[in-house]
């Protein structure tokens, strides 16, 4: 199988686990959750509060939220996310990174590479990347193809979920740590008036580090193509 659709299978399986792992954190908290959605682009499929797009390749969960939505007086319950307390609000965002953080580790330790040492470089590679995308991030990428030319797609996967989890754990907007960080700047409390123009601030770094390294991809496909022809 082209090392690509290693790549492409791995991403969006990590896609389908984190949000599903957070939205059952979130059910199993007693927080409200508005829709789920599965993918980006045109949505394919609708079903109940489940949103399905064309490129399986993010995702997110919406929950309740007074910040965001409209509430009336008798409104069932107090199931809002942003009226949890801090652990509440702090496990849900971290939930989909920490279980997968908990077994990929180990899958890649079974095959002889050290899962942990492969998480930990991840962040330094994603701002390496970022700031050279036709230098640093051609070389990672390809010694991307190269681990994914030599191992099975449970070891990819492995892989390519640590290094989604440092990405996001990054304190960014869009990203689990961005949420984390303003919960915890919050104190726990369900709202605060500078949050919502610090939370434009942070998007800018979060979408500059996607957009570099979605450069840095397109970029590698294509000489990689033309390498071959």
């Amino acid at each position: 199988m082209p090392t690509i659709i290693y790549w492409l299978l791995a991403t969006a399986l990590f896609m389908l686990l984190h949000v599903s792992i957070m939205a059952l954190c979130a059910t199993m908290l007693g927080i409200g959750i508005r829709s789920l959605r599965y993918g980006i682009g045109p949505t394919l499929l609708t079903i109940g509060k489940v949103d399905i797009g064309l490129l399986p390749f993010a995702g997110n969960v919406v929950l309740k939220d007074t910040r965001e939505q409209q509430v009336f007086e008798d409104d069932p319950g107090r199931d809002f996310y942003n009226e949890q307390p801090l652990w509440k609000q702090i496990a849900v965002p971290a939930s989909g990174v920490a279980v997968l953080l908990a077994l990929t580790p180990g899958v890649l330790g079974t095959q002889g590479v050290p899962g942990w040492q492969a998480f930990t470089s991840a962040f330094a590679q994603i701002f390496q990347g970022a700031l050279a995308p036709l230098g640093t991030a051609q070389q990672l990428l390809a010694d991307g193809e190269v681990f994914a030319r030599s191992h099975d797609f449970v070891a990819v996967f492995a892989l390519v979920a640590l290094k989604l989890c440092a990405l996001n754990l990054l304190p960014f907007g869009g990203m689990n740590g961005g949420q984390i960080m303003l919960a915890l700047a919050r104190g726990g409390k369900p709202y605060a008036a500078w949050e919502e123009k610090a939370a434009q601030w942070l998007l800018l770094p979060g979408l500059a580090i996607v957009l570099s390294w979605l450069l840095a991809l397109g970029w590698y496909c294509w000489s990689t193509i033309g390498a071959q022809s």
